[in-house]
This record gives structure tokens, sequence and C-alpha cells, in this order.
């Protein structure tokens, strides 16, 4: 049987060749009528592409809007964004020579607004004006030395901040530092979200006093998201309050804490390293007047301290003694918080997640309590927590990890996620 198949199948095979063959034959000995049919098919219909020129044509390359022209290797970093609000955005970049600051910018390509500040600098700082609320904007900035050495950056976008009334979304993630592939892999997912800006709970560098670190550690990983978010720090204490810190970013006075409104959301971002924060502080006096005058809808604060946190050994070693369970210094701003409804507080420094459940008067209070939700694996290496579950404790995470919130009126929905994109806590609040 299986010879009988073999035979049948050379036997085809031999005529199917032959036929090849014989078209062959035919098609080279009749050229000129092949041609002349064509030619006659042309005159009839004199308007009709030829399909074999159709193929021939060959599209230009689409240019690279993104890419930085930099042949002298000007630029250190940039450009990044700052403080933003429904007028006004500031883009900053850093450059190695003195050079001449310039930010072309408009609603759609091409853009035929410039703004530009006086003087050369290397730490550029451009605040655009009477932008359009709630409007999507391209720009791009250059800097020229005297000597003629230029860059200019791709062609990013921003957003201005959005209307009182509109939804709006925002990440939250701290302690960056040390490990830039780490912080790396977190800045891309939360660009991915598309959030309207990002809030930082400090230690975005592992020592502030080395300049190398504010780029390599924060700016350079997060490259992609800071073009085209505003990035708000909460400073940390590995930032050491160091001069590196003012140079690189760009908030309302006095830079080390600051406010700022977004949607129908307030946000006070505060400096919990300095060692007194008690009423009689300057800062506690300008949070209990910042907080008193706000009418926004929902509230939150930030820092880099926690006053409520489950670590093992920062607040006391736990494998030995008892811990405070939080920074007691920080702890002092706890009573402005629930007095002036405080929706959330987010916090850093120990590099796990924590959320707690809503805290007032030390105890859990459900109804009317404050939620802190401790966001600290952002880069740095992990730490763990106490052997026994904290009175407080609503979700513990040991993970690199970052949080995805969205708001739309008087609803609040918080997502955290892993470093792998699992969502391993969530929460919704409801005025």
């Amino acid at each position: 049987m299986a010879t009988r198949h073999s035979a049948w199948f050379l036997a085809g095979l031999a005529g199917l060749l032959a036929l090849a063959l014989a078209s062959r034959a035919v098609a080279a000995a009749t050229p000129g009528d092949a041609a002349g049919r064509e030619t006659a098919a042309e005159a009839q219909t004199p308007e009709k592409e030829a399909p074999i020129a159709k193929t021939l044509k060959k599209k230009e390359p689409k240019e690279n809007l993104q890419e930085t022209k930099d042949p002298s290797h000007l630029l250190v970093v940039g450009p990044y964004l700052q403080h933003s609000t429904q007028s006004t955005q500031v883009i900053c970049w850093e450059t190695t020579q003195p050079a001449n600051s310039v930010v072309e910018w408009d609603e759609q390509l091409p853009l035929n607004h410039k703004t530009e500040a006086k003087g050369a600098a290397t730490f550029h700082e451009i605040e655009l004006r009477g932008l359009k609320t709630e409007t999507a904007y391209f720009y791009r900035v250059w800097s020229r030395t005297g000597s003629g050495r230029a860059f200019v950056s791709g062609v990013y976008t921003f957003q201005t901040a959005v209307r009182k009334e509109s939804p709006f979304a925002f990440v939250v993630f701290g302690d960056t530092r040390s490990f830039p592939d780490n912080f790396a892999r977190i800045a891309d997912a939360a660009y991915a979200e598309r959030p309207n800006f990002v809030l930082h709970t400090g230690d975005v560098v592992t020592k502030g006093p080395e300049k190398d670190q504010w780029v390599n550690e924060f700016l350079a990983p997060a490259a992609n998201l800071a073009r085209r978010v505003p990035l708000y720090v909460a400073i940390g204490n590995h930032e050491k309050n160091d001069a590196w810190y003012y140079k690189y970013v760009s908030y309302p006075s006095p830079e080390s804490y600051y406010s700022f409104d977004y949607g129908d959301a307030h946000f006070a971002i505060l400096d919990s390293n300095e060692k007194d924060l008690g009423p009689q502080s300057a800062q506690y006096q300008w949070l209990e007047k910042d907080l008193a005058k706000s009418k926004a809808l929902w509230k939150f604060t930030a820092h880099h301290h926690p006053p409520f946190d489950s670590d093992s050994d920062d607040y006391g070693d736990t494998d030995r003694e008892k811990s405070t369970q939080g920074d007691l210094n920080v702890r002092a701003f706890v009573p402005l918080y629930e007095e002036y409804d405080v929706d959330i507080c987010w916090v850093g420094h120990i590099h796990t997640y924590e959320r707690t459940w809503p805290i007032r008067e030390g105890k859990v209070d459900q109804d009317s309590g404050v939620i802190y939700i401790q966001t600290g694996g952002g880069g740095a290496p992990l730490e763990q927590f106490a052997p026994t579950r904290s009175w407080f404790t609503a979700k513990v995470l040991r993970n690199y990890e970052y949080c995805y919130v969205t708001i739309a009126g008087e609803t609040l929905r918080m997502m955290a996620y892993d470093i792998d994109g699992r969502l391993v806590d969530f929460l919704e609040l409801r005025k």
C-alpha cells in the first residue's frame, strides 16, 4: 500500500512539473502580446494607476518628534514638570554650561508661542502663564551657550490643572532612592496610568549633598513620567535639607512645605524632618491656617515620616522591646488632621506598604477617622514588619509598590499595585 501511494505521488509531481514548464514557455514566447494588452488596458483607463506602481511607492519615514538633539552633550537632565495650576506650568531642565532658556509651546504643532528667561543659567526654570484650564499643550525646550553649543529637546505634552468639578487621578509613591532600576519600573507603571500629577512622599536620593544622585537616582529614572506629569515631593530625611533640593524642585514658598489645590481637593505637603512640630512651631501654625481656610471637598496631607507604623525596628526593636508604632514628633500634626477633617495622610520613610483603619483620638473610627497610607516601596531596600499586628492596621505589604487614586465628585477610589502590576489593595471612600 505504501509503495502504491509513493508511485501515485511521483507521477503527479512529474505532471505538475511539465505543466509549469509549458506555461513558462508560452509566456516567454509571447512577450509582445502581453505588452500590447497591458498598453491597451492603460489607454482605456488612463486615470487608474497601475497596481505595480502602487507597490513601488514608499512612504517618507515619520519624524521622531520626541527625540532630543544634543550633539554637544549640553543637556544634563530634563525637561521635567513642576508646579502646575489651571493657568500656569513650571518647566525645568539642567545644562552643563550656562545657556539661555527657551520654551516653545502651543495647543498643536507647529509651536507658535515662545517663553524665555533673561540671562544664562545651568538650572533652567520657566513658568508658562496665561494657559487655558484643563487643556493639553505641546512643548519643547532648548538652550544655547555663548560659544554656540546647543540642544533642542523632543516635543512633549502636559495638561493644565482640571476644573473644580472635573474628575482627576494622581499617583503616590515614596522612598525611590538607591536602586534606580526599581524606581524606573515604578515610574513607568505610574505613567501608564496617565495621572494628572504625582505625589512623592520623600527620600528621592540616598545622600542629599551628592549632586549626581539628584539626576541618576531621581530625575533620570523617571524621565518619561516627569517630562509629561507634574511631580510634587515631600522632603525626606535623606535629602538632608540640602541646597540641591531647592535647585531641582520648584514649588510654592517655602518649598520644604507648601500646599496646592487640584480639582475639588486640597493638598498640604509637609516637612516632617523638623525637630519641633508642636503647636508653637511655625510649620504647625502654618498648617492650621492652611487647613482652616480650605473649602475643598477632599483634603490630603503628605509628609515623609509616619505617625502610625508597624515596622519591626525603626520605632523600637520589636524583637526585644515595645515600639512607639510611629514617629511621635510628627504625631503632633494628628489633632489638626482630625479637627479639619483630613481624609488621607500619605507617608513614607518605612520601605513597605501599610494602610490604617480610619483613626480618631487614638482609636478606630470608621465614621470620621483619618486614614494613613504608607507607600514606601518605591525602590529603596525593603524593610520588615513587627512580628505582631498593630491595632490600627488594615493592610500591610512587603514589596515594591505605588498607589493610584481617582476622584470623581464625592467618590474616591485608591488602588495599590505592586511592581509587577498586581492589585494588592483597594479602598473606596464616599462623601
